[in-house]
């Protein structure tokens, strides 16, 4: 008698699980965010700050995510194919992005003076580092000026930026959700034995093998 696994897969307890992992990553994603942001602000040395800050905050996601797509592959009873596993994965990630984005947009609507300042600390270092590199001035004209329209533009929120910028995260985060799914996919072996429920086991307490 075959058993097929997908039909004992807990999709919906992962989808639940993958939701409220991602409303954890998203917030902490967000802390992060204004936590780095501040450190900027507040820097002596902003190019050192700035390398600082954002190594750190990319490794430290990074690793979280990994963390909380190896506690859903737990909840899917530690196996799961690549589909299964980029389904989990992705919908975790696109909560945790969809949070992130939208509490970074209403945080700088409320109080923008932080991100402005981070900004202005940015045109001034590209500047510097493109004159030490002799870069001519048209050039770097050209280049502070793309970056004052950005800064421009943050200062009046707009609903289409956001989701531009929502959507082109989504795509960075589903790539990441195919690396971590193709990481961390565990097929079931053939002869381990399949647990139709949850909670309980079939024929008192008993799995039942897979039998051809």
């Amino acid at each position: 008698m075959n058993h097929d696994f997908n039909s004992t897969f807990p999709a919906e307890e992962v989808k639940k699980e993958g939701i409220k992992y991602g409303v954890y990553l998203g917030v902490i994603s967000l802390v992060i965010s204004i936590v780095s942001m501040y450190v900027l602000v507040n820097s002596s040395d902003f190019k050192i700050s700035s390398i600082v800050t954002g190594s750190v905050s990319f490794v430290l996601m990074i690793a979280l995510a990994a963390y909380f797509a190896v506690l859903l592959r737990k909840v899917a009873g530690g196996f799961w194919n690549f589909s299964q596993a980029l389904k989990g994965i992705f919908v975790m990630l696109a909560i945790s992005v969809i949070i992130s984005t939208v509490g970074g947009a209403l945080f700088n609507l409320a109080n923008p003076e932080p991100q402005q300042i981070v900004f202005d600390k940015t045109i001034n270092l590209t500047i510097e580092t493109m004159e030490s590199i002799g870069a001519d001035d048209d050039l770097i004209d050209k280049q502070v000026a793309d970056l004052e329209k950005q800064r421009d533009e943050l200062r009046e929120f707009s609903i289409g930026q956001n989701l531009k910028g929502l959507g082109i995260a989504l795509i960075m985060y589903f790539v990441f959700a195919l690396i971590l799914a193709a990481i961390l996919k565990r097929e079931r072996p053939g002869f381990l034995p399949i647990q139709n429920d949850l909670n309980q086991t079939d024929n008192g307490g008993q799995y039942k093998s897979e039998q051809d």
